[in-house]
């Protein structure tokens, strides 16, 4: 490189000039770490302690851009000025920040409740999303989202905010646009907040279904100015991720089989000609001697696409928004995919200053898949099969290649589509409102709404016979009945409301005062129609009437109604002192009269002490801080049937005269006393900001009690076959607490952000059945102990040397003496322990070895301790975001598919095959096979399995071609993004995913490659 000259570097010094100044805020303190950047160029500076910038090298007439995190980004030019002073004003879009709640919106510095706000506009837009559940997870604290159902439109998380409340549904009531509804019926693109109420503060206003929490969702609506018209779309290609193997190698599979058969003292199933034939082929003619991995058969790559158009736009008079949605998601298996239309407008109208009137229409139409209906079967069924099967070729379905074994054993791929027909679901809701303001501050408004669901299926048999492929037969006739079957569900929601606004100042503008008392009548009317013919006439005929044999019919009606008062009382003092008070009362058909009505208070207080003036010294490095606090009262009317508070009849056959005759019989009895369920929540907190406002947080504490929980007590037989009602009885208790921080700022134009989340719960049982526990398999509901709680013996070792089985005699030589002046045996329960066995541990001190050796360990359900983060930058078009979640310990007894009880015709794990007791092991992992004998398989925490994991949740990169580029095509944004969802967790757990609670269809692992565009 030419070294320039002595003049050369003169002309470039001269060609520049030096810069200097301070910045400060309006009160003139020094802003530490502002950024000052010379526009158009890459030359920029951060301010020093004292708020002091020097930029060398700045051409005449550039222009200054100088920017921090929490004000106003201010532009100056230089002109022939070397030295400035830049005040800074703070954003006010920051300070007025509003936050929905319940009938009205606040600032948020102004809450003091417990509320999350989910941008819920912005994640729809960036991550390939199906459903709100799914974008909700791991951006709330004190919000837990898992995936309990994961097939193509039924993948909506079980949402939980706070823990397990009650023994019952802990599910939290999801208000759309001001009414109740169903999550799934609104696309995410559709979605412009979204908010989380945790606490009775901010939740009372909706009482009694409130005690699990609510979340409410705002729609989009047009705004002043010109046209808009956005588009969203992407495609996704899905594959499952952690899988459970199953033994594949049918020779190997062949010789455990046997093993267990021989563990068991049972003749073998399998010859060694057979097991010869399978291991000589070594896989070269798969169609005689198949070696099935029955999930890589069953389990495909996915290829899901969705598309959302908007148009929006308005005037003084008038704003719209309008959008069309299509996602056609075909899944993971075989006649198991979800396609759907939706639509959605939203127009308001202001004919006069005074007058609002408005529509919100929206609704969708899909087509299911009925192999849907079968997904739990694959699995169940994929269980009870072997390797041995061919699954399909050729367009048929295999059967049992080899005679020795199961000829029951079952084909997935068969059950998947052991139907013909389709599955419609269609959803319409319309949405009338108005508002009327006679006067400064007071606002009257009224809604009304109209939900319809209709749900219409037709399915028929489709008969689908297993062939033996290596001999050409058929070893498996389909040999059911065929029938033609249509079902039919209507449920329909209607809702009306009333609400009346008043706000105001007083005394100087230092009072502030909001007030709101409204009145809301609902119903929810739910029908359904099923009937089924045998005997179809021709197989392409889809109707009741194509069929001549016999039928049946079925049908059901029901509804409840809900009328409501409610209202609220917002104080503020100088910006400073905060009162809210709320009532609600809430008379549900659900329960009789005398205790039909429930009251639903809360109260709450809030102190803002960063404008108190012995804070003014702060500013800087403490910002902005808060103080509340809130107790308050919910409610659950939730009921198993909506006429538990009555008694119930059926149709019952009567012998009277010698003749058999049609009468009715009571079936259930009544409990006349039902009534609500109460949470009382209590709520203190602190929100803050440091750090000129680079860093915000909040740290909260709660304590909820539940009572009056609805169960099923102990009752005399002299009720005869009739149910009893549940009873309000149980208590449960929540406490803990939440952590938020976020950290945002930026160096020259490269802006960043890092936020965390956390939650630790605590779960109990303060009152149930006395010491009378309910059990179900290896979980416990008991006063004392967290819900659903494991209840399972310990396991002391497996027997695997001969001084472990010196040590078994060493219990029998020394086990009690029982009634009858003999020494009983301790192994009588479980059978006395050989080598491979697991012996347990005698944890009441006894002697025997038995059920009462069980013993109540970890915490329930749910984890205790819940975490996330999210990472996230901004630079020359660029954006990255990611979300990272993750959970503390929590351990459950798992035995799908991972089990040495081997059955006849049933799969055999591979981790157990390679980890199990064979004779002169003595280091292994699991018991040995057997057959015929639970002793080793019951529920211990030999068999328990971690479900605490650390997931990235999503990882995604976008970029925004510059303005020039996208201009010359009369577009105003383009923006292509790729994205990685639910592609990397970490975790022991031996199932397949350990954010669902079975064996079941797993979340999906997605690698989406999308497009904006903006005209």
């Amino acid at each position: 490189m030419e070294k320039l000259s002595d003049s050369s570097y003169m002309v470039l010094q001269q060609s520049g000039r030096v810069v200097t100044g301070t910045v400060t805020d309006k009160a003139g303190e020094p802003i530490i770490g502002a950024n000052v950047l010379v526009k158009g160029t890459s030359q920029g500076i951060i301010t020093d302690l004292d708020g002091n910038f020097t930029l060398n090298n700045v051409q005449e007439n550039a222009e200054l851009v100088i920017s921090y995190i929490g004000y106003k980004e201010q532009t100056i030019k230089t002109g022939n000025k070397t030295n400035f002073t830049v005040k800074l004003a703070e954003d006010t879009e920051l300070i007025d920040e509003v936050v929905v709640v319940g009938y009205a919106s606040q600032k948020k510095v102004n809450l003091t409740g417990s509320v999350s706000s989910v941008d819920m506009g912005e994640i729809a837009e960036k991550r390939p999303i199906t459903n709100l559940s799914s974008g909700l997870a791991g951006m709330a604290a004190g919000v837990s989202v898992t995936s309990s159902s994961n097939k193509p439109g039924d993948d909506n998380g079980s949402i939980l905010v706070r823990g397990q409340g009650t023994l019952n549904d802990s599910s939290p009531l999801v208000i759309i646009d001001g009414v109740e509804s169903n999550i799934n019926t609104v696309a995410p693109q559709d979605v412009e907040s979204m908010t989380v109420l945790k606490d009775a503060a901010s939740a009372s206003i909706y009482g009694s279904r409130a005690a699990n929490g609510v979340i409410l969702i705002t729609t989009k609506k047009g705004k002043q100015g010109k046209v808009n018209i956005d588009y969203t779309g992407y495609v996704s290609l899905e594959s499952i991720g952690k899988t459970i193997d199953p033994v594949s190698d049918y020779a190997t599979y062949m010789e455990l089989m046997n093993e267990a058969y021989v563990n068991s003292n049972k003749p073998v199933r399998f010859s060694d000609e057979t097991i010869k034939a399978w291991r000589d082929d070594a896989g070269q003619n798969p169609l005689k001697y198949p070696n099935t991995n029955w999930i890589d058969e069953v389990f495909r790559t996915g290829v899901a696409t969705n598309h959302n158009l908007s148009v929006s736009g308005g005037s003084e008079k008038a704003s719209y928004y309008t959008s069309f949605g299509y996602n056609n998601n075909p899944g993971v298996m075989e006649n198991a995919g979800y396609e759907r239309y939706s639509f959605r407008t939203n127009l308001e109208l202001r004919p006069t200053k005074w007058l609002t009137l408005g529509t919100r229409l929206n609704g969708y139409f899909a087509n299911i898949d009925l192999g849907q209906d079968r997904v739990d079967d694959v699995f169940t069924y994929g269980v009870a099969s072997t390797p041995g099967i061919v699954l399909r070729h050729d367009g048929r379905y295999g059967g049992m290649q080899n005679p020795e074994d199961d000829p029951q054993a079952n084909n997935p791929l068969q059950w998947l589509n052991r139907e013909a027909g389709q599955k419609k679901e269609r959803n319409f809701k319309a949405q009338f409102f108005g508002t009327i303001t006679p006067l400064k501050g007071l606002s009257i408004s009224g809604s009304y709404s109209y939900e319809l669901t209709d749900k219409d299926n037709w399915k028929k048999t489709n008969l689908l016979d297993m062939w033996n492929f290596a001999t050409e037969q058929i070893v498996t006739k389909d040999s059911r009945r065929d029938y033609i079957k249509n079902d039919n569900r209507k449920i329909e929601r209607i809702f009306m409301d009333g609400v009346i606004r008043y706000e105001n100042r007083f005394l100087d503008n230092r009072l502030d005062l909001n007030a709101m008392f409204g009145a809301s009548q609902e119903m929810r009317r739910d029908r359904s129609f099923s009937a089924q013919r045998y005997d179809w006439v021709d197989s392409s005929v889809d109707v009741i009437d194509g069929a001549t044999g016999e039928s049946t019919t079925s049908g059901s009606h029901s509804e409840w109604a809900m009328r409501s008062f409610f209202g609220r009382i917002n104080l503020g003092w100088a910006d400073k002192y905060l009162l809210e008070l709320n009532l609600r009362a809430d008379a549900s058909s659900r329960f009789t009269k005398n205790n039909r009505w429930g009251y639903f208070p809360s109260v709450s207080a809030g102190w803002r002490m960063d404008q108190e003036a012995f804070m003014e010294g702060t500013k800087g490095w403490l910002d902005a801080l808060k103080l509340r606090a809130s107790y308050g009262e919910l409610g659950n009317n939730y009921l198993a049937s909506e006429y538990q508070s009555v008694p119930s009849y059926a149709q019952a056959n009567y012998v009277l005269n010698d003749g058999l005759q049609i009468g009715m019989a009571q079936t259930s009895l009544a409990n006349i006393n039902l009534t609500w369920e109460s949470t009382a929540v209590t709520n203190v907190a602190a929100d803050f900001a440091v750090l000129n406002n680079r860093l915000s947080g909040t740290l909260e504490y709660f304590y909820k009690k539940t009572s009056d929980i609805l169960i099923n007590l102990p009752a005399p037989l002299v009720h005869g076959d009739a149910s009893i009602p549940t009873q309000n009885s149980a208590k449960v208790v929540n406490k803990g607490f939440e952590l938020t921080l976020n950290w945002a700022d930026k160096i020259n134009d490269f802006h960043y952000n890092v936020g965390m989340n956390m939650t630790f719960v605590n779960n109990k049982v303060t009152k149930f059945k006395g010491d009378e526990p309910s059990i179900s398999g290896s979980k416990m509901i008991k006063e004392g102990y967290p819900i659903n709680v494991q209840y399972i013996l310990v396991a002391d070792r497996i027997v695997q040397t001969q001084e472990d089985l010196d040590y078994v005699q060493s219990l029998v030589d020394n086990a009690p003496i029982g009634k009858d002046g003999k020494q009983v045996n301790p192994f009588q329960t479980y059978k006395r322990p050989e080598l491979g066995d697991v012996l347990y541990k005698d944890m009441d001190g006894n002697g025997i070895f038995n059920d009462d050796d069980r013993v109540p360990l970890g915490y329930g359900d749910t984890p205790r301790l819940m975490y996330n983060f999210t990472l996230g930058f901004d630079w020359k078009g660029f954006d990255f975001s990611t979300v990272l979640s993750g959970t503390g310990s929590q351990k459950e007894v798992y035995t799908t598919m991972r089990s040495t009880y081997v059955t006849y015709g049933n799969q055999i794990s591979q981790e157990v095959a390679d980890g199990c007791w064979h004779k002169g092991v003595t280091d292994a992992t699991f018991p040995r096979l057997l057959t015929g004998d639970g002793r080793n398989t019951r529920a211990s925490t030999l068999w328990q399995t971690d479900k605490r994991y650390f997931k990235i949740r999503n990882i995604q990169l976008g970029y925004t071609l510059p303005e020039k580029w996208v201009k010359a095509a009369s577009l105003s944004r383009v923006r292509l993004f790729c994205s990685l969802e639910n592609f990397f967790t970490f975790t022991d757990y031996a199932g397949m995913d350990p954010e669902t609670n079975k064996f079941t269809y797993p979340s999906m692992r997605q690698a989406s490659f999308g497009l904006n565009v903006s005209f």
